[in-house]
């Protein structure tokens, strides 16, 4: 009878084994899977920053390329803006000294006036006395 029961005992034992043999398989197969997921989720996950890299760099661009217009407008209306007052500065139909003191009663330093109506230091110093009563704006 004890070999009955030592064989019951290993067939117990065997069974056992079986089981959690066949559990720790189950376990793997789950855990592959698992893990076959994540890699997609992975793959999905570095496209998309990829992409998102690729948008963030065409955006600074623009930014960029937006800001230099921005400059370049800029620049160009100022240049515009210098044109057209010596534009009015070369108008015929209004003498330099007429041109002077309107612009002096306008605002325009010294040296704007100086530049624009090609004045000397003593036409400019009495247009000022006469017309510019604290109206120049710096240069002065």
């Amino acid at each position: 009878m004890g070999e009955n029961i030592l064989v019951w005992v290993v067939a117990g034992i065997a069974l056992i084994s079986t089981i959690v043999a066949a559990f720790a398989i189950a376990m793997v197969l789950l855990l592959r899977r698992q893990l076959a997921a994540l890699r997609q989720d992975y793959q999905r996950q570095a496209t998309s920053l990829m992409a998102l890299q690729g948008a963030m760099k065409v955006l600074s661009e623009g930014v960029i390329n937006h800001g230099q217009a921005q400059a370049a407008v800029q620049r160009a209306l100022e240049r515009l803006h210098d044109q057209h007052t010596e534009l009015r500065a070369r108008d015929p139909d209004q003498g330099s000294y007429e041109k002077a003191i309107q612009l002096v009663r306008e605002g325009y330093s010294r040296d704007e006036v100086r530049r624009l109506c090609s004045l000397t230091p003593t036409e400019l110093d009495l247009i000022y006395s006469l017309h510019g009563a604290g109206t120049a704006r710096g240069g002065e």
